[in-house]
């Protein structure tokens, strides 16, 4: 609970009305959550305008009100800013009493590996003894209890709330996700990062960001704020790092498969059905990691969270250590063998450079045939929609194309779109049921076989016509599995 007056002295307000002197006990910008006397946030949506609802939070008890418009009730206060959304992240901020200053956050941006750069950096964290929260696509903990995540990076209310639990449990640090929706939206605006990772720069989100350069500047502003005392962990195999290093005064690490003078560099590696040896190359000499995870994208994922750990002067116990105890990361090419003696990988690709990565890494283990399954998601970008289709072709021995999370569009349109982009037909069999689908492509599996089933990994729904309904592709291989009479471990 803070006082109105409190709250207003680091705010820029183009007008006040009404009693400042008013508690505030909660903050809320869906009116749905409004308890009495929350403060109420009217912020201007893609589809909706808090606005519109500001008398539905009045009716539930909210008495103080931050908004772009002139709008007077009785009995309330009335705080006017020129960008409601804008304000939001520094409102959080002054309520919860700085949670993100009292943490060591590493954010990490790029198009794919977010999710398990980020499992690593809290598996070598949790070694150093930095008690790290995380705030990913699959998930968030607080410190006492994981929760599903409901987006990539939260609110910035709801991640400042976060923090304020990770504080209150006693952690240090966290390691978060920073999607570029989150930059676009100011989500993280303010944040004081000890370290910002770029994993890479692929084709996603252009329904949002509508161009790849206006989807890279996005990225780019997780590093345009740094200064010299924060650490900007680049990879320096993608070209897009350049251009970071130009905007960014931050102090610079890097990693690279091809430059041996990057901060961290590749040497060697090995691959075993269990998983990599990796040997690389650091400051301090050559280093051996073994990991559980499979396929070059992580590789590059391995060392770039080496490279955060170098960055932050963490030991090389801790390092080896965090990346041996990660086994599996929820959703990401997690792999399962089978008493019929194939396997199955489960994973969230859904770019084409997500799908040639999870099917690359398949490869690797030299399996006799590939199978994937895979849709595209509806009310996306649907250019991306061909180029998945190619990369399937390109890589699988068999391809069943399915839903995904067709949304409000024909599944069919969406798997239309993506025969467009497969040359050999002969391959590929369609069946939008993903169910079925799934269960097709495991009934084809024999003995040394591998099935990848990608584009949904750790989602427990499918979207159809604007529903939700519940939908697990673990859950359909378990089933399939446990009428056969079949053993998996999953």
């Amino acid at each position: 609970m803070i006082a109105l007056n409190k709250l207003l002295q680091k705010i820029k307000t183009l007008d006040v009305r009404g009693d400042t002197n008013r508690f505030v006990r909660d903050l809320q910008y869906d009116s749905r959550l409004v308890e009495p006397d929350a403060a109420f946030i009217a912020i201007r949506g893609y589809r909706t305008d808090g606005h519109d609802f500001i008398h539905q939070a009045y009716e539930k008890g909210a008495r103080v009100f931050f908004v772009e418009k002139d709008v007077e009730l009785p009995g309330a206060a009335f705080v006017k800013v020129a960008d409601t959304r804008r304000a939001l992240p520094q409102i959080a901020r002054i309520f919860f009493n700085y949670p993100d200053h009292k943490l060591k956050l590493i954010g990490i941006t790029g198009t794919n590996g977010k999710t398990t750069t980020a499992y690593l950096i809290h598996s070598i964290l949790k070694q150093a003894h930095w008690s790290p929260g995380l705030v990913s696509t699959v998930e968030y903990f607080d410190g006492k209890q994981w929760e599903p995540a409901e987006r990539t990076t939260p609110e910035s209310l709801d991640l400042l709330r976060l923090f304020s639990r990770m504080v209150n449990a006693g952690l240090k640090s966290a390691v978060m996700e920073v999607s570029s929706h989150a930059l676009s939206l100011h989500r993280v605006e303010g944040i004081p990062f000890v370290a910002g990772v770029f994993t890479n720069l692929g084709r996603d989100h252009l329904d949002f960001h509508e161009t790849e350069e206006k989807y890279f500047l996005a990225k780019r502003k997780l590093f345009e704020t740094f200064g010299e005392n924060q650490k900007a962990v680049l990879n320096a195999d993608d070209p897009y790092s350049r251009r970071i290093r130009q905007a960014s005064k931050g102090e610079f690490f890097t990693f690279s498969m091809q430059d041996p003078s990057a901060t961290v560099s590749y040497v060697s590696h090995r691959i075993k059905r269990e998983g990599l040896q990796l040997q690389l190359r650091i400051p301090s000499g050559m280093v051996h990691l073994e990991s559980a995870l499979l396929g070059n994208f992580n590789i590059y994922n391995i060392m770039a969270a080496v490279t955060v750990a170098i960055s932050l002067g963490l030991q090389e116990n801790y390092i080896v250590d965090g990346v041996r105890g990660l086994l599996r990361v929820p959703g990401r090419c997690e792999r399962y063998s089978t008493s019929a003696g194939f396997s199955v990988y489960i994973d969230y690709a859904h770019t084409p450079q997500g799908l040639q990565n999870i099917l690359g890494a398949v490869l690797e283990t030299r399996p006799h045939n590939l199978i994937v399954v895979f849709g595209a998601g509806g009310d996306r970008d649907k250019g991306k929609r061909p180029q998945m289709g190619k990369a399937a072709e390109d890589f699988a021995d068999q391809v069943v194309i399915t839903s995904d999370n067709p949304r409000s569009e024909d599944p069919n349109a969406i798997i239309n779109d993506i025969l467009q982009g497969i040359y050999d037909r002969n391959k590929v069999t369609v069946i939008p049921d993903r169910k079925e689908a799934i269960h097709e492509a495991l009934s084809r599996a024999n003995k040394r076989d591998a099935v990848v089933i990608a584009g949904k990994g750790h989602e427990k729904y499918q979207e159809i016509a604007g529903k939700r309904n519940p939908f697990d592709d673990h859950q359909i291989v378990r089933d399939f599995f446990r009428e056969k009479g079949w053993e998996i471990d999953i």
